[in-house]
């Protein structure tokens, strides 16, 4: 029996093995048998899926992931073909057939989450009794001659040891107004996540094992928390106190949708260090119709790294977006450690009664 492009011995040496740890695993392939060992993705990215009907991608960490199978949407015996002419539709089909199967990916999470769509092509490493290597991909294309049976693929892949009693974060407000939006970012993974809210409370579930900094809209205010915490693996020295002066020079140097922006605060370290950003724009396309005598504005957090002596952008967040309508309200922004590094499992309150005694900080009015 011969193993398809999805199990390869010595193909894929040119990739180099991800910083990761391995991961214990068990995995069935396709003629049935069980194996079992350790697995390690290869490369620098991030195992990536483009969910169903979504016009984006989701890089998902190993870690995360509780059960990963390749579920059999299309299989098919496929006659090799050639176009007749060059730049003609026209096909000229060939003696012989070949095996073609097409996958759905579907992915449990250690949160419960289930995703379903399109994998991107992943090299494994593989230690255990079985091939020394895995290769998961969307499509399989055997060669002339082979038979259905003949493709050996990785079926499903159940990882071990996983924890998943991940309990909600539930926030609490008071003497804040109504509450309108609600988002954490997952400082591990650098991705944000939105809360439900019902009256006073929000509520953030399906949460991944990680530490959150917390952003709140009401229609009166903004609070939320700038924590130091970031990705494992982007611990540095302590910011240099000309930090900010630092990057006051090199924030206007990204290119961005909005005219006027500034930042407001900035925690972290050099490796991983996060601003506070306020961004504003009164003039765009169907403006007049949008915001009216007013203005668009988002409260973002941007990724920084110290490269030699000058700092380098990594990636912006939207914690907040709104659209300011002339003569509504203006808000006003609060800070709280209470809001930033916070751990799955956490109940707060937070109350804009007392300020003082909460620790909670007015940094300044968006407008």
């Amino acid at each position: 029996m011969k193993y398809s492009v999805t199990i390869i011995a010595g193909l894929l040496a040119a990739f180099t093995v991800c910083a990761a740890s391995w991961e214990r695993a068990e995995i069935e392939l396709s003629d049935g048998r069980r194996i079992s060992g350790k697995l390690s993705l290869m490369g620098v990215r991030p195992l990536t899926v483009t969910p169903s009907g979504a016009k984006y991608q989701q890089k998902i960490l190993l870690s995360d992931i509780l059960t990963l199978t390749q579920i059999v949407r299309e299989q098919k015996m496929n006659r090799p073909w050639l176009y007749k002419e060059a730049g003609k539709v026209e096909k000229m089909y060939l003696e012989g057939t070949y095996p073609f199967i097409n996958f759905t990916t579907e992915i449990v999470l250690t949160s419960g989450k289930v995703i379903r769509g399109d994998i991107v092509s992943a090299a494994f490493r593989f230690k255990g009794q079985g091939p020394g290597k895995l290769f998961l991909t969307r499509q399989i294309k055997g060669r002339v001659g082979e038979k259905m049976d003949d493709l050996v693929y990785p079926l499903k892949i159940i990882f071990n040891n996983r924890k998943t009693a991940v309990k909600p974060i539930i926030v609490k407000l008071s003497g804040a107004g109504k509450i309108q939006s609600a988002a954490a970012l997952d400082n591990k993974r650098k991705l944000v996540r939105f809360g439900k809210t019902a009256g006073s409370k929000i509520v953030f579930d399906e949460l991944l094992e990680a530490d959150y900094d917390i952003y709140i809209l009401t229609d009166s205010e903004v609070l939320g928390g700038l924590s130091g915490s970031g990705p494992d693996g982007r611990k540095g020295g302590a910011l240099p106190d000309n930090a900010l002066a630092e990057l006051n020079k090199v924030f206007p140097l990204a290119d961005d949708f909005f005219s006027e922006r500034r930042i407001l605060a900035l925690g972290g370290n050099e490796k991983f260090c996060k601003t506070l950003v306020y961004k504003r724009r009164e003039k765009y396309y169907h403006s007049d119709k949008h915001t009216p005598g007013g203005w668009i504005w988002h409260l973002d957090i941007w990724s920084w790294h110290l490269a030699g002596n000058e700092w380098k952008i990594d990636r912006r967040y939207i914690m907040v977006r709104h659209k300011q309508k002339g003569g509504e309200k203006i808000r006003k922004l609060f800070l709280t450690k209470a809001l930033g590094a916070v751990k799955p499992g956490a109940e707060l309150t937070v109350d804009l009664n007392g300020k003082r005694q909460n620790g909670i900080k007015f940094i300044t009015e968006l407008k």
